[in-house]
């Protein structure tokens, strides 16, 4: 079975094998309508309100300043018609996606509060950095960014030990976390993440940035992402001066330009991570 990713064809897993979060009918629903441009304003803001746990991280997280608006978001039917139904449905999409996850988890070795401080930390930054590398792409970077590892947990769950010595050495050494994944259980964290995205319906350009976040030479990969994927959220190598450092030697980038912006994106997420908890 192979999955298709620009030119390149990656080996895939039966996600029968893995134990994959559903999303509920509400969500499903929710979605469906965020879809069809013949449903209104006001039906999409009685959806959103219908489920209260969502509607209020949904909020929180848009007016936290990691998400980068200029303005906050008074309620539900502000943020969309602020929003737009696009990248709604990507917010949508993330929280939901983040809960799940919580929710299934099972390796109990894996610090579930400490993955989703780093995964906002990899929205954040995708975020600040496509504001200055390619505006167009701020709206899905960020949605990338905080779900491009949402498989980790569900390799976790099923690989156990093997896989927490895996990550554990993956923590603290420089390796290639995907390649290895690949080589000890046949899948990498982000091929499946992609199948998981493709399952859930989600758009090609979060499926594709998903699935190739790790890949340095693919060129169709925002620049901000492939810096994002760096942070791994061990103490070692997860300081501004150490990324800022990666970043410049593997992507030829100025110091001086990423300094600040890295500085300020990760001062951001630790709002991002409160709003999404």
């Amino acid at each position: 079975m192979a999955f298709l990713f620009g030119k390149k064809k990656k080996t895939t897993a039966n996600l029968d094998d893995f134990d994959i979060p559903s999303f509920s009918s509400a969500v499903i629903t929710l979605l469906g309508k965020l879809r069809n441009p013949e449903i209104g304003v006001n039906e999409l803001t009685a959806e959103l309100e219908l489920d209260p746990g969502l509607h209020l991280r949904v909020l929180k997280t848009v007016n936290s300043s990691a998400f980068g608006l200029s303005r906050k978001v008074s309620n539900i039917k502000h943020a969309v018609n602020l929003l737009g139904r696009g990248r709604l449905e990507s917010l949508v999409l993330s929280v939901t996606v983040k809960n799940n996850i919580a929710t299934n988890q099972q390796a109990a070795w894996l610090d579930m509060a400490q993955f989703w401080k780093t995964a906002s930390r990899q929205a954040a930054v995708a975020r600040i950095l496509a504001t200055a590398l390619h505006p167009n792409t701020q709206s899905d970077v960020f949605t990338i960014g905080l779900l491009q590892n949402m498989a980790i947990p569900v390799l976790a769950n099923r690989e156990g030990d093997g896989y927490h010595d895996l990550y554990q050495r993956w923590q603290s050494e420089e390796i290639d976390l995907a390649e290895q994944e690949l080589e000890l259980f046949g899948i990498d964290h982000a091929t499946l993440g992609a199948q998981m995205a493709e399952h859930w319906g989600f758009p090609e350009s979060l499926i594709m940035g998903i699935g190739e976040h790790h890949h340095l030479e693919n060129q169709s990969i925002p620049l901000s992402v492939k810096i994002a994927a760096l942070l791994k959220g061990s103490p070692k190598g997860d300081s501004v001066a150490d990324l800022v450092e990666k970043a410049t030697q593997l992507f030829d980038l100025d110091s001086e330009i990423l300094l600040p912006l890295i500085e300020d994106a990760l001062q951001q997420s630790a709002e991002l991570s409160e709003a999404l908890s």
